[in-house]
């Protein structure tokens, strides 16, 4: 979730892609602890609400079933999390939303990773203020089924905690390193930082190990997703500069907490903007197309990599956000990417 700032920076141009990709089935087996996918099933966006903007979406499996955890506001900016499930990720249930918390003025931004204990911890920020009137703090809770959740605990409270730092986009990983967190920090003047749980538990106490060597477009990155794909750990995140998808490969020794400072350079996500996103002129300032994405389950599904990301037309209306929607396109080789045939 990124403070909206005037970007003078080009739109990129991106063309639709078609090739290397095999003519899909009418439905893909998952793996072993993986729904099915219903690929020519699905029409773009796939989660949409009329009154509500949906964005910063997670999608992972739990039983067999998708389950869809998104940022979900409506026109007076209350901010909530939303939920809802697919057996296929082209039918899905009625929005849901986890259960807020009274302390906070709203919830945004989550990221969805799975504990070594096999709970799903879902991280995220307060929004926009607390209730004492501070800036956006960092919190997580856990569950099994999305359906139940553990209370709202802080996480890192010792980190940046004055009520005037603000503190956004979390993300944690289970590292050979330990237990790592990803957040960005900052207002005008903004940072990616990385953390280390030093007992190796989501209470702590944290350790701030610094700014990772990343730079798109002399500026930060943001809306973070820590992978581990191919026997490699990746980083997908979005550009603060133009809020396009960017991948780095971990550069550092993954075994030693700074070495998580260290990444490879930027790899552009080109995914095709489709025809029902007419936006146009700026991304990030005038209209959004790739924003927020995250890799469905963090790994391959039967073969293809699946990825979710928000649109918008404009950045009007919803407070500035833009009516925001969930699109998803899919790839064998995370390079070459397609859209749904609807």
């Amino acid at each position: 979730m990124r403070r909206r700032r005037g970007l003078l920076v080009a739109s990129i141009a991106i063309a639709v892609v078609t090739g290397g990709c095999a003519s899909p089935a009418t439905a893909e087996s998952g793996t072993s602890d993986s729904p099915t996918v219903a690929w020519r099933a699905i029409r773009n966006p796939m989660l949409t609400d009329a009154r509500h903007v949906v964005k910063d979406q997670a999608v992972v499996s739990v039983a067999h079933r998708w389950h869809a955890v998104f940022s979900f506001a409506d026109r007076a900016g209350r901010w909530r999390i939303g939920l809802r499930a697919s057996p296929d990720l082209a039918h899905w249930s009625r929005v849901t939303t986890m259960p807020h918390d009274p302390e906070v003025a709203g919830e945004a931004s989550p990221d969805v990773e799975r504990a070594p204990d096999g709970r799903y911890v879902v991280a995220y920020q307060s929004f926009a203020s607390d209730r004492a009137g501070a800036r956006p703090k960092l919190y997580f809770r856990t569950t099994r089924d999305f359906v139940r959740f553990s209370a709202p605990r802080r996480l890192a409270p010792e980190l940046f905690a004055a009520p005037d730092e603000r503190l956004i986009d979390p993300a944690v990983v289970w590292a050979p390193a330990g237990l790592l967190l990803g957040f960005k920090r900052g207002v005008d003047q903004q940072q990616f930082e990385l953390a280390r749980s030093t007992s190796g538990t989501l209470r702590g106490p944290w350790e701030l190990l610094g700014a990772p060597d990343i730079s798109v477009r002399g500026d930060t990155v943001e809306n973070y997703q820590f992978l581990h794909l191919g026997g490699r750990w990746q980083l997908l995140a979005t550009s603060n500069n133009g809020n396009q998808p960017v991948r780095f490969d971990l550069a550092g020794d993954a075994a030693i907490a700074a070495g998580w400072l260290h990444w490879g350079p930027a790899r552009a996500l080109a995914v095709p903007q489709e025809a029902w996103n007419r936006g146009a002129g700026l991304t990030g300032t005038d209209f959004e197309h790739a924003n927020c994405a995250y890799l469905v389950a963090g790994r391959r599904v039967a073969g293809w990599y699946y990825l979710t990301y928000s649109d918008a037309p404009e950045k009007r209306t919803f407070h500035g956000e833009g009516h925001a929607v969930v699109a998803i396109a899919r790839s064998r080789d995370l390079e070459h990417w397609a859209v749904p045939p609807h």
